[in-house]
Order: C-alpha cells, then sequence, then structure tokens
C-alpha cells in the first residue's frame, strides 16, 4: 500500500488556480472531493497522476512523482476519467483485460491476468456483455467496463472521476459498496452529496481552487456545504431514499 503525500501544489490555467498548501492520505482511506464545477476537481486527479504538471511536490510511499517511471506509476494508481472512449473495435472482455497490463509479462497475459479479468467482469455484472463491442454499449455499460478495467489494475490507488456518471440507480448503489470494501485508497470527485456521505469517510472541499476544509464524515456539517456550494443545505430526511436490496 502507499501513502500519498501533497506539499505546496499549485496549477494555473487562464484565470483558473489551483493551489493545496498540504495533503496527505494513508492507505485504504475513502476520500471523496466535493465542490461546485469548475472547482478543480478533475484538475486535482490530474495533477496527482502526473496527467497536468503543476508546482510543488507529490508523493508516493516516500518517492516523489516525477522520479517514478510511467511503468512503475501504473502499479501505484489507476485513473477513471470523466470521460473514457476507445477508438477499435475491442470487446468488453478485452478492454477489462487490458487493466492487466502493467503486470503482464511482455505482450501476453497469463492465465492469473484472465481470472482476474473474469472476477472482475462479475463484479461489475457484466459477463452477459463480455463478447459486445465496447463501442456499441450505453454510456452506463461503458463506464462499468472502464471501471472494471481500472480495477482490474490492481493499483493500491484508484482515482475515480465521477465513477457513477450514466449509472442508474442500482448499479451506483453497487459499485460504491463495491469500492467500500475494497482495502485500495480510493479517491474521487462525487457530485451527489448524499451518496458520498453514506460511503466515504473523508472529504475534500473545493471552492475556486482552494481546499476549503478536509474533514471526517461527522464533520461534514450543512454549514460547510453551504459555504462550499453557495447554495443552502440543511439536514433532514430526504424525498425519496434508495436501499440497494
Amino acid at each position: 500500500m502507499a501513502e500519498l503525500r501533497v506539499e505546496n501544489l499549485e496549477f494555473s490555467r487562464g484565470d483558473f488556480r489551483l493551489q493545496l498548501d498540504k495533503l496527505q492520505i494513508q492507505p485504504g482511506e475513502k476520500v471523496a472531493v466535493l465542490g461546485e464545477n469548475g472547482s478543480g476537481k478533475s484538475t486535482l486527479l490530474q495533477l496527482l497522476c502526473g496527467v497536468l504538471h503543476g508546482t510543488g511536490k507529490i508523493f508516493y510511499a516516500g518517492q516523489g512523482l516525477q522520479n517514478i517511471p510511467v511503468a512503475q506509476r501504473a502499479r501505484l494508481f489507476s485513473l477513471l476519467t470523466q470521460f473514457s472512449e476507445v477508438i477499435f473495435p475491442f470487446s468488453v472482455e478485452e478492454v477489462v483485460l487490458f487493466g492487466r497490463f502493467p503486470h503482464a509479462q511482455g505482450n501476453s497475459f497469463s492465465a492469473e491476468d484472465r481470472s482476474l479479468s473474469e472476477q472482475q467482469l462479475e463484479k461489475l455484472d457484466l459477463l452477459q456483455l463480455r463478447d459486445r463491442q465496447f463501442n456499441q454499449l450505453s454510456g452506463g455499460e461503458k463506464r462499468r467496463v472502464m471501471l472494471a478495467r481500472v480495477l482490474n489494475q490492481q493499483a493500491p490507488i484508484i482515482y475515480l472521476d465521477e465513477p457513477n456518471a450514466s449509472l442508474d440507480i442500482r448499479h451506483t448503489l453497487e459499485i460504491f459498496e463495491l469500492l467500500r470494501d475494497r482495502d485500495e485508497t480510493v479517491i474521487s470527485p462525487v457530485h451527489d452529496i448524499n451518496l458520498a456521505e453514506r460511503f466515504f469517510e473523508r472529504f475534500l472541499l473545493l471552492k475556486q481552487g482552494q481546499l476549503l476544509a478536509d474533514v471526517r464524515r461527522e464533520e461534514l456539517t450543512p454549514e460547510l456545504l453551504t459555504e462550499t456550494y453557495d447554495v443552502q443545505v440543511t439536514s433532514g430526511a430526504a424525498a425519496f431514499t434508495f436501499q440497494h436490496q
């Protein structure tokens, strides 16, 4: 498992500026990133993965990100972006299997790689779609396939940008329960505050590129959310309650 540590991280693009003075996330933590659109949630994930480059320091298990070879990074963390497309006509099973590339010997997959892929297909309710071409799937089905690929990578840190985008209620609950019960660190921007509060234990609240708060579940108050989203937030019974059976 790998500890994540950030010091004096800054990134600018046009009029937008992201600044994060200090952050430390322990192995196995489940961290939701909350904030309005444009607050810097996706930008933060891309910086932590080295997709974007700012100033400051990012450490994985004490080693600076800039000193970690790309091949080794794939064994440290995996990333599910907001939008994922596959150009070539690969099947669902092939796309999920691609998650094993960081562990493959040469260009071939082992029996273990295929067995682990089978497990991910089952966990994400994809067995019946395994032979379908990825590009023939619905948006929600594609999302589950890409999540299966990311989980199949078996990296100790998983970055998920809106993992339940395009998913129906049943699959949303199944996936959040799956993530909650896994051993890996999970860091994920989430739009649905109620879902985030139910399945995550720690919350980073971003506002206009600044870390407004870093709190545990019991510290996530209506007042703090009101300040984060510039809307009035109150606690109480929701109009609808969904429970996964």
